[in-house]
This record gives C-alpha cells, sequence and structure tokens, in this order.
C-alpha cells in the first residue's frame, strides 16, 4: 500500500480567492480530484496532459482490496488530507490541471503494516455515525409499507431543539466504536481514559440543485487500541471502517506503541 499527504493551499490573504479551503469544503469533489490520480491506461494515452474533461465512465471503480482508496482531512493545521491507497497514485496526472490547490508537492511513501494479537496501536478514525435498523416488513409508516432497513443517525452529544437528552460523553459514539471494534478484530477497552470523541464538523457535500451543503454526522475517534485478530484488523485498515469512505470517513490509521 501507499500513504500520501497533500498540503492544501490556504490561500494568502482572506479577502483573495481561496481556492483550495472552496475545495476542501465539498468533500466529494476532494474524493473526486484524488480518484483522477488513478487512471487507467486508455485515458493516460488518449490524454497524457490531462486536457480534457475528467469522467470516471472508463474507470470501473475497483475493489478497496484491488486498487482502491481511503482518505481523511485532518482537523488540525497545516491543512492536509491523507490518502491511503493500494496502487502507487499519479498525483502529477491528477492535478496538473489545478496546481493551485496544493501548498506543495505531494509526500508519498510505501505502507506495509503488520500485525499481532496483544500489540498495542495509536490509532486516528473518522467515522459516519449512522447505523442500521430493520423494521418488520408489514409495519406502516405514514400510510406506506416500510422498508427493511433504513439509516438511524447516531445520537449527537446535545441537540438544541429539546427533543433529544444530551449526550456530552458520546455515549452512543463510543458503543459504536465498540461494535466496530468487536467486529473488526481489536479491542478500546484496554484504555478506555485515552480514547477522545469530538464531531467533525469540516465534511460537507452541496447536492446537485440545492443551496445549503449537506453536513454529515461523523466522529473522530483518537487513542490506543489492542489488535486481537490480526487478520481482520488488516483487512479493516485496507478496506476502511463503517460507511461514508468517499467522503472521507473511515480511514483508520496506526502507529505501534513502543
Amino acid at each position: 500500500m501507499f500513504l500520501s499527504q497533500l498540503l492544501v493551499n490556504p490561500g494568502d490573504h482572506p479577502d483573495k480567492p481561496r481556492p483550495g479551503l472552496d475545495w476542501m469544503k465539498q468533500t466529494y469533489r476532494v474524493h473526486q480530484r484524488i480518484w483522477m490520480a488513478f487512471p487507467d491506461t486508455h485515458r493516460m494515452k488518449e490524454d497524457p496532459f490531462f486536457l480534457g474533461t475528467w469522467s470516471s465512465d472508463s474507470l470501473a471503480k475497483p475493489k478497496r482490496q484491488e486498487g482502491g482508496f481511503l482518505f481523511r482531512i485532518e482537523p488540525e493545521p497545516p491543512l492536509r488530507i491523507l490518502v491511503q491507497s493500494t496502487e502507487k497514485p499519479r498525483w502529477d496526472y491528477a492535478f496538473q490541471n489545478a496546481p493551485h490547490l496544493l501548498a506543495g508537492e505531494p509526500q508519498v511513501r510505501e505502507y506495509d503494516p503488520t500485525f499481532a494479537a496483544g500489540q498495542t496501536f495509536r490509532f486516528r478514525l473518522a467515522a459516519q455515525m449512522v447505523t442500521r435498523r430493520t423494521i418488520p416488513a408489514g409495519k406502516l409508516q405514514n400510510g406506506q409499507k416500510a422498508r427493511s432497513e433504513h439509516p438511524i443517525r447516531c445520537l449527537l452529544p446535545a441537540d438544541g431543539d429539546g427533543r433529544r437528552k444530551p449526550d456530552p460523553e458520546f455515549t452512543a459514539w463510543r458503543q459504536r466504536l465498540g461494535v466496530w471494534a468487536e467486529r473488526h478484530g481489536f479491542t478500546v477497552g484496554d484504555y478506555p481514559k485515552q480514547l477522545r470523541v469530538q464531531p467533525v464538523t469540516s465534511l460537507t457535500m452541496k447536492p446537485v440543485g440545492q443551496q445549503r451543503p449537506k453536513h454529515f454526522n461523523a466522529a473522530m475517534f483518537e487513542g490506543l487500541l489492542t489488535c486481537v485478530d490480526p487478520e481482520r484488523l488488516h483487512a479493516a485498515v485496507l478496506n476502511g471502517v463503517g460507511r461514508g469512505k468517499a467522503f472521507g470517513m473511515g480511514l483508520l490509521s496506526l502507529a505501534v506503541v513502543r
């Protein structure tokens, strides 16, 4: 695998155009630009200087194990995007028609993690806090037959409309992380005091035809985890955790605690 760090150009004055910041505010646009770094042979041959309009029609999106990528917009300065991919990206191709979006050359290094049961890692994970609840097929909602499943937004830490109880300890989010941990071969229960949980407000997209951007119900988890099943943990790093991967969520970043 490969890890890339993209430094985003924030602009040098708030009264001047800041295309890098505008780009980061449209999370799906970030995903599209990253996708451009993995052109197929036909695209490279027909448009080597990226003069045409990008289309993913000729490049069927592979499974994440076969050339996909995960990314995360990092919350603290400097403005940057971390990308993990199974193929080496062509950042020179992806940004040759938009170099103003970056503040420097992308940094790329190979990444080949190995895991052992009982090993401890520092981790960071931005995750979409949505789960799914099964509804009996015969149950009616608003006079219509309900779908078998529908998404449920995990509770925010506080809700200003008064209809939900405040959750300042992010209990629902911590419980959701525990479900993922059990599923993906690790545990965070050994170090509960080191676990930091906070809302992510920078992940947005603007649906076509709508004036207001859509904000994702997302959380950032940071702390220590212990490997329980090396194979499942490796799969989680490779394929991501949870939903919303096209919007900068699901990348599980690990660093060995020595």
